[in-house]
């Protein structure tokens, strides 16, 4: 049987919007696949678009879309503007689904691909390059992390703990903790033997966890 969309619909091209990720309160799993229309008490829905491949954060009010692009406006050292995202079509994303560690260092509701960011600059007024994928930056990072979710009880263990988000008094309890702390230990070095090639030739295929588009001055 065919997955229903929602009632709700795509703000970037207007296609339906579908089932995609449930993100709990902190300190709890993301899970994938839980009905949306259960979410509740500060859990957060993602629904996905089938054609521009846009993730969309359930909110009360309409995605304001000129606040998303400007929240992903970046002034580099050269003087350029760049749109910078987190990108839901990379090979992390695919890998990590809820325990992608992108998805949470989005500026907005939206979450993009290619297209998406196409559109979204589309939309708002503005020219932008073809996006393209470093190989370098902090899409090394979220590649390490989402392979390590996949060993940890927490999501996302080592950033939380060194943004000072997470500590023993608010985590899955003291067990937990530790041995998050000693499976984060003694992986990470191994883990990054996999993740640094991984994201490497992923970024050589278009499907880097992070997208850059220049903004064209006219």
């Amino acid at each position: 049987m065919s997955e229903r969309p929602s009632s709700r619909a795509c703000p970037l091209c207007g296609s339906p919007l579908y089932g995609w990720l449930t993100l709990p309160a902190p300190g709890a799993h993301a899970t994938v696949g839980r009905p949306v229309d259960e979410a509740e008490g500060g859990v957060r829905v993602l629904e996905r678009c089938e054609a521009c491949g846009a993730g969309v954060e359930r909110g009360p009010a309409p995605v304001d879309l000129e606040a998303e692009a400007e929240g992903l406006a970046k002034t580099l050292e050269s003087g350029d503007v760049v749109l910078a995202a987190p990108n839901r079509a990379s090979w992390q994303a695919s890998l990590g689904g809820g325990g992608w560690a992108g998805v949470d260092q989005r500026t907005g509701r939206l979450l993009l691909s290619p297209a998406a960011l196409r559109l979204l600059a589309e939309r708002t007024g503005r020219e932008i390059t073809d996006p393209a994928c470093p190989p370098l930056g902090r899409n090394q990072g979220w590649m390490w992390q989402t392979l390590v979710n996949g060993l940890t009880f927490h999501p996302n263990f080592a950033r939380e703990v060194r943004a000072g988000r997470l500590r023993v008094g608010n985590s899955r309890g003291r067990f937990a903790f530790a041995i998050d702390c000693v499976v984060t230990a003694l992986a990470a070095p191994f883990v990054a033997l996999a993740s640094v090639p991984l994201e490497l030739i992923a970024s050589l295929t278009r499907r880097g966890g992070e997208l850059l588009a220049r903004v064209e001055s006219r």
